[in-house]
């Protein structure tokens, strides 16, 4: 009797007529049927657990739909479905169905991308394209979107690149308000520097402090900040006709004017008034009728008004002396001693807070500073016995050139080191300088002096122009030298080494601020090497000797200006020049054309050759290397002589050692460079060549004018060599010549007064 058997096997219904005579080898083929469909089954379970694997590891991404496709393969449909294959608690096993074998190979690649897109997940590698999509992909669909590691790689690199400096400077850690945070991030302040943090709250409490710091290390904020705050904090009513509670001296006007813009960047609702010398009293007596907060000002102008009875100082409550050591000095200590005579009271507890602040504090100033001070006042030193007194980002040349090449040499170091569109401020001793310096052609760049004879309106529109823009040379007297916060200053000059250290540190300190970087270059004289090592020694740093800027390189620079200077031509504008421009190339060749017209737009037509030994014109330096260390510099003559002959002696001067006496150092005119190459040999000894810099010279501690130290500069006299103020010397270290010219380059050196180096 036939039965038939009913297999069922992945939904799908297979009959096969079992019949008794079934043959064996039925019997094999349906066993093999069998397994075929097992595996096929097992299969499919296999992709479908990957699959809800997937869907349960990462957010759901929205799909385009097909036109064909009929399956619904989201997470949410997905779980009705589950929901609604549960008879009793038992689930039911469904196949899936696919409208086509293409609709099956669409979801097995969707399947196999996803696979990929969670292991690179798990891997740390998912990204994101773009906001977006970002936006699109997660969080419109409510889910947490997965971060990119573009993403995760800045936050960490975010919180590494913050400096244990924006740390501990944060404005959370202080008594600030929001107002005045929102005031100081418009500055572009975004977290108080070292010497703020350390006196903030000393200021904020009432305490007397001295403070010293860098130049260009945020200083006036150190005070403005703390003040403005206590002010604020303040329950006061502020009525018309107020006597101010807070009172700045400053030594310039310039600096004055740049101390209350200050306060009033931090803060909209104080009033700050400015008093200073050279302006009109009147709107300074209405600021004083309709009340004052805070009041900075030079010693003359406030000393003026207080003798005037217009001025009330009885009520003040905290004193600032801004570049105290300055105020103190010669002329000014007196002035405020009176000022401070209507606030002060000997040994009273009411005395106002006293706050001094400078980035050079000599000795004396505190036994002076103990007569306004209370005797337990807080010290904040952030130089202290460090032997580097100027600021950290600032490089500090020499240059060695006497007095009559100066205005030339200057020209040319502003054009090499700073171009054509950078920021120079000049430093000179007196005023005369500065004015004939600012007006010497030689300063290609358009240029300004600012000196104490220039009235106080010129005077503060100078300035101004100078941060605008306007003009790219400020020639300048110490006026400018104290606080001036001047951005982006590339290069400062001085004229020559200053009689005090402190100058050149407040003076140096006009670039490099607020941790740019800056280039400080020091000319001097033979005469003034002294000073310059004495300068060394009290700032701390170490100047590098460098020589005048050779004509490759003011060529280099200038060539370099004149491109850029090509980019400003309005497309318009060069139009007009096209046949012009297409007759010249025919006539001389592109190349030539265009570099004859870069040439003619730098002014740099006619270079003149300069020693590097002492920056006279018509001079090349050259050297002489020697394979092996030379115990006399006659050695160095005796192969000259050889192959140049006896004639030599006229044509070189100031022959010098190298460092480690391994080869000499010397001038010659520039018109027998030619000759002397075309002539001399070089050996296995000896190797001649043009310096293309200041090589480092040996230090000699001789002051003979023989051959030997001098060179033929000193054995021929002071004629030649004291006239240009580099005759008959042996390095950049060694005193005057007592035999040779030395003495004639002093001698023709201007005497200056104390009182004209600090001639405002």
């Amino acid at each position: 009797m036939k039965m038939p058997v009913k297999i069922t096997m992945a939904s799908e219904d297979i009959e096969i007529e079992n019949n008794m005579d079934t043959s064996l080898a039925e019997k094999k083929s349906l066993k093999k049927r069998k397994k075929e469909k097992t595996k096929e089954v097992k299969k499919i379970n296999k992709k479908k657990e990957v699959k809800e694997e997937l869907d349960e590891c990462e957010p759901p991404i929205p799909k385009k739909k097909k036109k064909n496709d009929t399956t619904k393969s989201t997470s949410k449909n997905k779980s009705k479905d589950v929901n609604s294959n549960l008879v009793n608690g038992t689930p039911i096993m469904k196949t899936p169905s696919h409208s086509s074998d293409e609709s099956s190979h669409d979801s097995d690649h969707d399947n196999a991308t996803k696979k990929e897109r969670v292991q690179e997940a798990f891997n740390g590698v998912l990204t994101i394209p773009n906001k977006q999509e970002a936006e699109t992909n997660g969080h419109s669909a409510g889910a947490t979107p997965v971060p990119s590691s573009d993403e995760a790689t800045s936050d960490s690199e975010k919180e590494a690149e913050e400096t244990l400096e924006q740390k501990e400077g944060a404005f959370s850690n202080f008594r600030i308000s929001k107002e005045t945070i929102k005031n100081l991030e418009g500055r572009g302040v975004t977290y108080l520097f070292d010497i703020q943090v350390k006196t903030f709250n000393s200021v904020y409490d009432g305490k007397d402090v001295v403070a010293q710091a860098r130049t260009g290390t945020g200083k006036t904020f150190s005070f403005a900040i703390p003040l403005v705050e206590k002010l604020l904090s303040e329950t006061d009513e502020r009525r018309r006709g107020r006597a101010p509670k807070v009172l700045v001296l400053a030594p310039t006007r310039e600096l004055a004017i740049q101390v209350s813009r200050d306060f009033k960047d931090v803060t909209k609702k104080l009033s700050v008034c400015c008093f200073y010398g050279g302006s009109s009293y009147v709107p300074q007596l209405d600021s004083i009728r309709n009340g004052i907060d805070i009041l900075v000002g030079t010693p003359g102008r406030v000393k003026d008004h207080l003798q005037n009875n217009k001025l009330n100082l009885s009520l003040v409550k905290h004193v600032v002396l801004d570049e105290v050591d300055q105020m103190l000095d010669m002329g000014f200590a007196e002035q405020v001693e009176e000022i401070l005579a209507s606030s002060y009271k000997k040994d009273s507890d009411s005395n106002p807070q006293t706050l001094l602040f400078s980035a050079t504090c000599p000795s004396w100033v505190y036994d002076v500073a103990k007569k306004y001070m209370r005797p337990q006042f807080e010290h904040v030193d952030l130089i202290g016995k460090k032997t580097k007194k100027t600021a950290t980002t600032v490089e500090h040349l020499a240059i060695a050139c006497h007095w009559s090449q100066r205005a030339a040499v200057i020209g040319d170091v502003i054009q090499v080191y700073s171009g054509t569109h950078g920021r120079t401020i000049v430093f000179c001793e007196t005023k005369k300088e500065a004015t004939e310096l600012s007006m010497n052609a030689s300063i290609k760049q358009d240029a300004q002096s600012l000196h104490g004879d220039i009235p106080q309106k010129q005077r503060e529109m100078t300035l101004k122009g100078f941060r605008n823009g306007s003009f790219e040379v400020l020639v300048a007297t110490n006026v400018a030298a104290r606080g001036l916060d001047i951005p982006e200053v590339d290069l400062v000059i001085q004229c020559s080494p200053p009689k005090d250290v402190e100058s050149y540190i407040h003076r140096s300190g006009r670039t490099g601020r607020a941790g740019r970087t800056g280039l400080c270059i020091c000319f001097y004289q033979r005469k003034e090497e002294e000073q310059l090592r004495y300068v060394e020694n009290k700032a701390g740093i170490t100047f590098k000797r460098v020589g005048v800027p050779s004509a490759n390189e003011i060529i280099k620079s200038s060539s370099k200006d004149a491109v850029k200077c090509l980019d400003s031509v309005p497309t318009t504008a060069i139009d007009y020049f096209r046949d012009a421009a297409e007759k010249l190339i025919e006539q001389r060749g592109a190349v030539e054309a265009l570099a004859a017209a870069l040439a003619h737009i730098s002014g740099a037509t006619a270079i003149e050759q300069r020693s590097l030994l002492n920056s006279d014109a018509g001079y090349t330096t050259m050297l002489m290397k020697c394979s092996q260390e030379m115990h006399s510099i006659s050695y160095a003559w005796k192969s000259l002589k050889e192959q140049l002959g006896e004639d030599i002696d006229n044509k070189i001067q100031r022959m010098t050692f190298l460092k480690g006496k391994t080869g000499v150092c010397f001038d010659v005119p520039a018109a027998k460079v030619k000759e002397i190459q075309e002539v001399w040999q070089d050996g296995r000894r000896w190797q001649l060549s043009v310096a293309t810099e200041l090589p480092e010279l040996e230090e000699s501690k001789r002051t003979g004018g023989d051959r030997g130290s001098g060179g033929f500069g000193g054995r021929r006299g002071g004629g030649r060599g004291g006239g240009r103020g580099g005759g008959g010397r042996s390095s950049w270290n060694h005193s005057n010549n007592r035999r040779g010219g030395g003495r004639g380059g002093a001698g023709r050196g201007q005497k200056r007064s104390f009182s004209q180096a600090f001639d405002y």
